[in-house]
């Protein structure tokens, strides 16, 4: 589902398959010299394999060739995070801050960790760094309103951990039982009725997938990915007017939110209004200049006009 997110998304780090080395280990059992750049790309790849022992291994080994590197040590971080290692986590999260302070997704990493350990407060506090560093930082901003809700006792911790695990799994049936799982322990998480949502569409069981995103929407008005991932489906579904009015809901929600704007593009031009398609991408780039969705389709539309 192109733009369709799962809203617990908490660690700020995406791994990037197509930058990894694809150096092969040497065979020999002579010592082999690398530089710093060398570990790190390696390091990436263990971690890809959720080999983070590895991961860790090979970053720390990184970290003399790269000094003061807020980058690495938020990958140390996230890999002794994965390692279930929170306290070694959060030194290595809060020494990327220390190098760079300005790194927004060291502090959203370690709001999880304070979040992981129930400190709610601490970690609204460190999300909002986050938001506050980048105002674009959508995962810093639904990870904070969930510790907001855990702060006040509306979201069970049995229903979350569930639902953290269905959002690693990569088996499809596995996430769509654990979310089902997680909304019998707790039937008014709108974020995981849209995640189920998600994981349905994903499944081919479409009414359904538009049955829990509704019923996310109603739980949660203020939900812009919801009504975002109804509107790409009612593009699938040809109602092209529905998944404007969708979109339009998103981003009234939240004016930033770029992926509801491209796809809000998408069902203009759908609904054979090029011209208003064309004005949605540019107010978009308006907001983020870099946005290469919104370029590229500025370009085709505005040639083949």
């Amino acid at each position: 589902m192109a733009g369709a997110k799962s809203i617990i998304i908490w660690i700020g780090f995406v791994i990037m398959l197509g930058c990894a080395s694809s150096q092969p280990q040497s065979s020999s059992h002579h010592a082999v010299l690398h530089d710093g750049d060398w570990y790190m790309e390696e390091g990436i790849n263990a971690f890809a394999r959720n080999d983070y022992d590895r991961a860790i291994m090979l970053w720390e080994n990184a970290a003399p060739l790269l000094p003061r590197n807020a980058r690495l040590l938020n990958f140390i971080g996230l890999a002794q995070l994965r390692s279930g290692h929170d306290g070694k986590a959060s030194l290595a999260f809060e020494k990327a801050i220390e190098f760079d302070p300005g790194f927004a997704e060291a502090y959203n990493n370690i709001g999880y960790v304070m979040f992981r350990q129930r400190q709610y407060d601490q970690a609204m506090e460190f999300f909002q760094r986050a938001f506050a560093i980048d105002p674009e930082y959508v995962e810093a901003r639904q990870n904070f309103k969930l510790a907001l809700e855990a702060s006040s006792g509306n979201l069970d911790g049995w229903a979350f951990t569930l639902a953290e695990e269905a959002v690693r799994t990569e088996d499809l049936d596995q996430k769509i039982a654990l979310f089902s799982h997680a909304l019998e322990v707790d039937p008014n998480s709108a974020m995981i009725h849209n995640n189920l949502g998600v994981a349905l569409y994903y499944n081919g069981e479409i009414q359904r997938s538009v049955s829990e995103l509704q019923r996310a929407v109603e739980i949660d008005p203020g939900l812009a990915e919801g009504f975002n991932n109804v509107g790409f489906i009612y593009i699938d579904l040809a109602e092209y007017a529905k998944a404007i009015e969708q979109f339009q809901i998103a981003v009234d929600i939240d004016p930033t939110y770029i992926v509801a704007y491209n796809n809000m593009g998408r069902a203009f031009v759908k609904y054979g209004e090029i011209d208003r398609a064309i004005a949605v991408w540019e107010y978009a780039l308006s907001i983020q200049p870099a946005n290469r969705i919104a370029q590229r389709n500025l370009v085709k539309y505005q040639n083949d006009q």
